[in-house]
């Protein structure tokens, strides 16, 4: 007995579920439809499967989610939405002011060349060698000099090269 009492209990849902089914799908008279939509409207649990059965039909007809339609919609907004016109700039903005900052650098170039030709000063001309004073002796620059490169010897790329030997061919008429 009490498995055909849970027999009769299950078809009822499922009944109920092939009915909404069926009301998705649009296979429903008139009456069927008014008592389902009915029972919709009373219970949060079969608002729960309505959803359930709409999400299953996309999913079979392959309904896309959203439509991509949104870069048209923006191009109608952008063309309904008004032209905002700026004001013209006036020649002094347009020519004035870079005309002015073009002025003021040939002023500065020219101004410093003036500067350094009234001082007397002689331009720059090329490699000149410092003189040795006569106080400074040329043997003590040399002694300084070999202990620097001794000092440094393992940092120059001439280190690279210690251990390399040049071979003389036995032979001499090679």
């Amino acid at each position: 007995m009490q498995n055909s009492a849970l027999t009769t209990h299950q078809s009822k849902p499922l009944t109920e579920d092939t009915t909404l089914s069926a009301l998705v799908d649009g296979e429903l008279d008139h009456q069927e439809t008014v008592r389902i939509l009915e029972t919709l409207s009373q219970g949060a649990d079969w608002r729960a499967r309505w959803q359930s059965y709409h999400i299953i039909g996309d999913c079979l007809r392959n309904t896309p989610a959203l439509k991509s339609d949104l870069a048209t919609r923006i191009n109608l907004l952008l063309a309904e939405e008004p032209t905002v016109l700026a004001p013209r700039r006036s020649l002094m903005t347009r020519f004035g002011i870079p005309g002015a900052a073009s002025l003021a650098a040939v002023m500065l170039v020219a101004w410093g060349a003036v500067n350094l030709m009234q001082n007397g000063t002689q331009p720059f001309s090329g490699n000149q060698l410092a003189a040795i004073s006569p106080g400074q002796s040329s043997s003590n620059t040399q002694d300084d000099m070999n202990d620097y490169v001794a000092a440094h010897r393992d940092f120059s790329p001439g280190a690279m090269l210690a251990n390399a030997s040049f071979e003389v061919p036995a032979d001499p008429a090679r």
